[in-house]
């Protein structure tokens, strides 16, 4: 009698638990199939809980970022886009508001001097 041998691979585990939930990431089985993970799955992450939905990954197709390099620096300063920069913001948006208008002013103050002009050459 000869035995066959099965190499079994990882699978990554992701549990929705209603419609309206995102998929979660709940841990991993070592199957031999999708098939069989996604029973080996079923068994050891919902005994207890329900859900709508599993989602079996093998590992080999997830790919991650390095955790050292620089792939998460910012490339620009985005202060303006984080909580803290919104009194930042007010601040800048009164100095815009206040020169903005004193340009309208400036622009209504010449437009009556040109009116005053035109009635004069009349």
């Amino acid at each position: 009698m000869q035995k066959t041998r099965t190499e079994y691979g990882v699978y990554e585990v992701f549990v929705q638990k209603s419609q309206m939930d995102h998929h979660v990431h709940v841990g991993s089985v070592l199957a031999p199939s999708p098939e069989m993970a996604l029973q080996t799955a079923r068994e050891n992450f919902l005994r207890r809980d329900r859900a709508v939905n599993l989602w079996i990954v093998p590992r080999e197709h997830v790919y991650a970022t390095p955790y050292e390099g620089d792939f998460f620096a910012r490339e620009m300063d985005r202060k303006y886009r984080e909580v803290s920069g919104y009194t930042e913001n007010g601040r800048l948006w009164r100095m815009f508001k206040e020169r903005a208008l004193y340009l309208e002013d400036i622009v209504h103050h010449v437009g009556v001097e040109e009116a005053k002009t035109e009635q004069s050459k009349r």
